[in-house]
């Protein structure tokens, strides 16, 4: 079953016009989240990206046909889906700028848990440098491909580094490096998504009295030895990483368990601000 326009509709009834510009220039927006003790808790910050990339990217929104926490819960249900679950909301490029976009709603099963040995990160790929780099969009297949050849490989995730050896982001997460205690990051400058679980993450550790430096994590500068590494995403949220190369770090290692438990009771508590 899908949401779309209010109403919970089979997945085979979404009509959507072949002059929709998704299909015609692969234009369109995406958020992928998930429900935590059944409560969507970041759905509120996850619609207010999907609002400011679509206004930057001059496709159309209602706003007031924008998924609500009782539609989740109405989708899951029709799903019949017991405990938690995977959401995306996809909203298409629409025919011009001022009509005819679509958006909808579908829920899965959530992916299986990340190993307890902590992710093994593959070679590393190119990071994109088009003016698509920092949105969620449907233009999302140089990601995909590099995330499914690293699996094909044997590794959890690839990450993503520029031409000048400084790490982006992974294929589908944010990288926090642990630095004397310390969090690194790269920044969002427009070459990187500004993750929602990278948001909460900084939120939390300053709550924590964590600092969180945003900089550049050049693999050539041997000021930069991490003692962890962990990713993040909106689905699977702080995940610790135990191999990089011929390089081990410990999963978790202590700032990075501290902040997992922290975030994870933080989102199960269904705060939504």
């Amino acid at each position: 079953m899908i949401w779309v326009e209010g109403r919970i509709v089979a997945d085979d009834s979404l009509r959507i016009s072949v002059l929709d510009r998704t299909f015609e220039h692969g234009l369109g927006l995406f958020e992928t989240l998930r429900t935590w003790n059944g409560r969507p808790t970041l759905l509120p910050r996850h619609l207010s990206r999907l609002k400011r990339s679509a206004a930057q990217l001059r496709i159309p929104l209602d706003p007031n046909q924008q998924p609500t926490a009782d539609d989740v819960r109405a989708l899951l249900a029709a799903d019949g889906r017991e405990g938690d679950a995977l959401l995306r909301i996809t909203l298409s490029g629409g025919i011009s700028e001022s009509a005819g976009s679509t958006l909808w709603m579908r829920s899965s099963p959530l992916p299986a848990p990340a190993p307890a040995t902590g992710l093994r990160l593959g070679p590393a790929g190119p990071a994109r440098n088009d003016t698509l780099a920092g949105y969620k969009s449907l233009n999302y297949w140089p990601n995909r491909l590099l995330h499914e050849n690293s699996r094909a490989e044997g590794f959890d995730e690839c990450l993503m580094v520029d031409s000048t050896g400084s790490v982006r982001e992974g294929s589908r997460t944010n990288i926090f490096f642990v630095v004397g205690g310390e969090l690194m990051t790269p920044p969002c400058d427009g070459g990187i998504v500004p993750g929602i679980m990278r948001g909460v993450v900084v939120e939390r550790a300053a709550a924590l009295g964590i600092a969180v430096e945003e900089i550049g994590l050049n693999l050539f500068d041997r000021r930069i030895q991490p003692e962890e590494v962990f990713l993040t995403n909106a689905v699977r949220g702080v995940v610790p990483v135990g191999s990089w190369g011929d390089a081990h770090f410990p999963a978790p290692g202590p700032v990075t368990g501290r902040i997992r438990d922290d975030v994870t009771a933080w989102l199960k508590s269904g705060e939504t601000t």
